[in-house]
């Protein structure tokens, strides 16, 4: 994160906020949008504020948030809240809801963004295969549902919602394996 921090000027993620922000209603006017597209953005959008905040972030949080574990806790249970239907209904529903919903992923991503390192292997793996079974379980779950989840979307947007559920999962994973085989030296490449 800190050669990454280096490149995220401060006055970007207020920009992407903003851009999101112009976007939303066309972003959730669909189930997919909103599940596939809003919600990892909002994550991301966190994630690149941790960058932008620098190393001072996390010995902020560091008092609080040993080894990463407040943070990814708080993360789970953040993005578990926003997979249940009735949840993304209330967000679209109630503006109150809506703005919680983006407070509560963009603080998501960013105490996770500022814990991620700290974590080590082990408790990345644990924090990494629990979210990505959990995610793709309940996209199963919306792809497989016979009755309509969302009283806002209608049911043939479920599909779509459910498939991109499970590609974030996927990616999720994806993207960390890389560094979790580099990091455990499980190559063997001569190093330590």
């Amino acid at each position: 994160m800190a050669g990454l921090a280096r490149r995220v000027p401060v006055w970007l993620p207020g920009l992407l906020l903003a851009a999101l922000a112009v976007f939303r209603p066309w972003l959730e006017v669909h189930m997919a949008r909103h599940m596939g597209i809003e919600l990892p953005l909002l994550f991301v959008l966190g994630w690149l504020s941790a960058c932008a905040a620098g190393p001072r972030l996390g010995a902020w949080l560091q008092p609080w948030n040993a080894k990463g574990l407040a943070a990814m806790v708080f993360t789970a249970l953040v993005t578990a809240f926003w997979m249940v239907p009735a949840a993304l209904d209330l967000a679209v529903l109630n503006p109150a809801v809506g703005t919680i919903k983006v407070a509560s992923l963009i603080l998501a991503g960013l105490f996770l963004g500022a814990s991620w390192r700290k974590a080590g292997l082990v408790i990345q793996a644990f924090f990494i295969f629990n979210w990505c079974w959990m995610t793709i379980a309940v996209g199963l779950i919306y792809q497989g549902a016979p009755q309509q989840l969302c009283s806002v979307y209608l049911p043939d947007e479920q599909w779509s919602a459910g498939a991109s559920m499970i590609f974030w999962a996927v990616a999720a994973f994806l993207v960390w394996v890389p560094g979790a085989v580099k990091g455990a030296n499980l190559l063997g490449d001569g190093r330590g």
